[in-house]
């Protein structure tokens, strides 16, 4: 997980850190045999003590708090919460180090690398207010001014712009052209010299990789995906046609009898014939029939038997 912080020096000698609600930090510490790293506002706590970088942290702070004496004692937060925002005291040697921890709640918002995007923003713009200022972690990204005047912060000239006519109207988006992956980070919108939150606050910019020469928007990723579901169409239409022309030809090949011929048709070793017939056996039989009814006539009349033959055509 990306860190988010950027340190700003004041005269006072404080420091300032903001983080995103649920991403890591540190707070910048000091070497010394001895350090302590105490929370003095809105409560009053130790959280941990070091000797010769050896550290023990209270248990109240186990959970998420670590000191790293590899990196002059700094105080290192796993995953910020609301609370743990507030002022932070480090002391080392009798010196001590203000550090202001401010915890934002940021709402995520992706672009296309080479695309266009609007971080919406608005607040009162009626009583008094001067200038509107939208900062990329503590750098400016843009300044406006209530008489038009627009300053644009290094590397986003010609790319940053606010809602047409909308100061007036209390409408202090700001939209960033032909993003680039070096966009990628905390937004954060003030109205009167920093002095005033807009509403929604911060903002976290995620830039994704542009995957074609066309497009420009969020879609692209989808559209990408087009081709590789056409091709998986065009395979399953190509496989049915061929089991379909392989179906076809089977069926051409298969013999087919006609009913209409009135020859026999002889298929599978068997005879089949449109009319009845007689075989040879059944002729014989017949024929011996007949003989044996003339051999009982003659044989009753006392006259020679007469064999009679029949011939087949």
């Amino acid at each position: 997980m990306k860190v988010y912080w950027i340190l700003t020096l004041f005269l006072t000698g404080a420091y300032s850190v903001f983080v995103a609600l649920n991403h890591p930090t540190s707070l910048p510490g000091s070497c010394g045999d001895k350090v302590v790293w105490r929370k003095i506002f809105p409560i009053k706590a130790t959280i941990a003590e070091c000797q010769i970088k050896k550290c023990i942290i209270k248990e109240s702070f186990q959970e998420r708090f670590t000191v790293i004496p590899e990196k002059n004692c700094s105080l290192f937060i796993k995953s910020a919460k609301r609370n743990d925002r507030g002022e932070y005291v480090c002391s080392c040697n009798g010196f001590e180090r203000n550090v202001n921890l401010e915890v934002v709640v940021t709402i995520n918002m992706t672009a296309v690398e080479m695309g266009n995007i609007t971080l919406p923003c608005s607040g009162d713009t009626q009583r008094d207010v001067r200038d509107v200022t939208w900062l990329y972690n503590e750098q400016k990204v843009l300044h406006y001014t209530a008489n038009g005047a627009t300053k644009p912060g290094d590397g986003y000239e010609g790319r940053v712009s606010l809602t047409d006519d909308g100061f007036k109207d209390g409408d202090v988006s700001l939209t960033i052209s032909g993003v680039r992956q070096t966009d990628a980070g905390i937004y954060r919108c003030f109205l009167n010299d920093e002095t005033i939150e807009g509403d929604p606050h911060a903002y976290i910019l995620h830039v994704i990789e542009k995957l074609n020469s066309t497009g420009g928007n969020q879609t692209e990723g989808n559209n990408n995906e087009k081709p590789t579901y056409i091709g998986l169409i065009l395979l399953f239409s190509l496989i049915i046609c061929f089991l379909l022309i392989l179906l076809c030809r089977k069926k051409m090949a298969s013999p087919t009898v006609d009913t209409t011929d009135s020859e026999p048709v002889q298929e599978s070793g068997q005879k089949h014939s449109t009319r009845p017939f007689y075989s040879g056996d059944e002729t014989y039989e017949l024929s011996n029939l007949r003989m044996n009814v003339n051999n009982d006539h003659s044989n009753s009349s006392g006259s020679k038997p007469e064999l009679t033959k029949k011939v087949d055509d």
